[in-house]
């Protein structure tokens, strides 16, 4: 199932709300739609709501390479499988929504013949009303109980992430699970931009900002509703004070998220990436570290036959240490918050080669080293007290080292973490017994430390400290 000229490119499939799906009409004045018929570019083809297939007037020979050239068009194979997945997902959505639930077409579908040449397809859900906690939940359900099969890639309180593969051709739906705030179920909403320029102008350059920058994770209706609560405070502001303020106002938000986390674990919120495996900005004992808008962490040649315990301990440290920092943030009243990148096993699709990714940190630095090497700046020192407070909370049985990451506002995020343990269960970076009396042997306790927290009583110097990672 080739395309007539190149291969095919994704179908996605993006499941919404009648505000947006208004919004959408607004913005395209020349989309058309014929209930839920569909004319496929490049073709002759018309796919109707009951499933049927018709033709229209063909186009001539002219017309349709000059299509072809801009990305083909679709076979009958691959039409049936997009139809497929259209009214299979009707289906779904009927069942778990209820019988009042509508798909409309919109965006490549309204324009009737864009498919072929675009990789973006767009279903909307309308006439149910706003998608709950417990509908959203149902939807995740029935969509992994469909007899397709299809696999839920993510799933987060805004939207599920759905793929399907059908011979060369993968449909992926995005399926927001939440309605915008502001507006009654299944009502035009007002279009609050249309005759605001300035407010339309910030909004864009924020979004573009922000995609350039990797900064912050927001959606673009916290953008929009951000933007237009700044403009409002600051009643007729220049667009670049609007901009600034809407940033800030933005940060402040996700600063707050950040400090009131359910747990210290830091976890991904992407469920793909586009990696450069030229372009490698570190390299440790036994991985190397590739940066994009994610960190790939990737285990050198030679290692593959471990890789299976690696992952397992790499994970199993972090949890650990998940515990330890947990407790850390109880008992110490930072003025910073401490997180740990919990990675996540990804592949690669063609080879399939396994890897770990963590959101990338800015300005990464060493604190510590499993070796009791400790920097020189206030953080380091401070930073030393988790250390000792990790053998106290686990009754001497471990320490928790080797330290870094970055301060970033009022967060310390730190990531490859090691831990020494008496019976050394986290892997090659585990220095065992000598490593836990080795960081006690150089550790001068500072004010975060508490006198009433457990210390051995021996302790002996069993390495040099430096500040690689040390093996054994």
């Amino acid at each position: 199932m080739a395309r007539h000229h190149g291969k095919c490119r994704s179908v996605r499939v993006q499941v919404v709300q009648m505000h947006d799906a208004q919004k959408e009409f607004d913005r395209k004045s020349d989309s058309k739609v014929e209930g839920f018929s569909v004319r496929v570019r490049g073709t002759d083809k018309v796919i109707h709501a009951d499933g049927t297939m018709t033709t229209g007037p063909r186009l001539t020979e002219g017309q349709l390479q000059h299509r072809a050239d801009q990305g083909g068009h679709w076979t009958t194979d691959q039409m049936s499988i997009i139809e497929l997945a259209c009214f299979d997902f009707e289906a779904i959505v009927k069942r778990v929504l209820g019988e009042s639930a509508q798909l409309l077409k919109a965006g490549s579908f309204m324009k009737g013949t864009d498919i072929a040449g675009e990789s973006d397809v767009d279903l909307m859900v309308f006439g149910c009303g706003p998608i709950g906690e417990s509908n959203w939940s149902l939807l995740v359900e029935g969509i992994k109980e469909h007899q397709h099969g299809y696999k839920i890639q993510s799933t987060n309180p805004r939207c599920i992430h759905v793929e399907a593969r059908c011979g060369y051709i993968r449909i992926e739906f995005d399926v927001v699970a939440q309605q915008r705030q502001g507006f009654p179920p299944n009502q035009k909403p007002t279009n609050l931009f249309k005759n605001n320029r300035v407010a339309a102008r910030a909004v864009r350059n924020i979004k573009m900002d922000f995609k350039e920058s990797g900064e912050g994770r927001f959606s673009g209706y916290e953008i929009e509703n951000m933007v237009l609560a700044e403009q409002q405070k600051l009643s007729t502001p220049g667009i670049d004070k609007l901009i600034d303020a809407a940033k800030a106002a933005l940060q402040s938000d996700m600063l707050q998220r950040r400090k009131r986390p359910r747990t210290a674990s830091r976890e991904n919120h992407a469920s793909e990436c586009t990696t450069n495996w030229n372009n490698a900005i570190a390299e440790g004992q036994f991985r190397r570290v590739f940066k994009e808008k994610y960190t790939v962490k990737v285990f050198k040649d030679g290692t593959e036959a471990f890789e299976d315990s690696f992952f397992a301990e790499a994970l199993a440290v972090v949890d650990k240490t998940n515990e330890i920092i947990d407790a850390f943030n109880k008992v110490k009243k930072f003025n910073h918050l401490v997180q740990v990148c919990r990675p996540a096993v990804w592949h690669t699709r063609d080879s399939k080669q396994r890897m770990l990714v963590e959101p990338y940190i800015v300005d990464f630095q060493q604190f510590n080293s499993n070796t009791a090497w400790v920097g020189s700046t206030d953080w380091a020192k401070t930073l030393q007290s988790l250390s000792h407070f990790s053998y106290h909370l686990t009754d001497g049985k471990m320490v928790l080292c080797d330290l870094q990451g970055a301060v970033e506002n009022e967060v310390v995020v730190l990531t490859d973490p090691v831990l020494n343990s008496r019976d050394r269960l986290y892997g090659p970076t585990d220095l065992g017994p000598k490593g836990i009396d080795n960081f006690f042997h150089h550790h001068v306790c500072n004010s975060w430390c508490d006198s009433g927290w457990k210390k051995p009583t021996d302790t002996a110097r069993h390495f040099n400290p430096v500040k690689s990672t040390k093996m054994i």
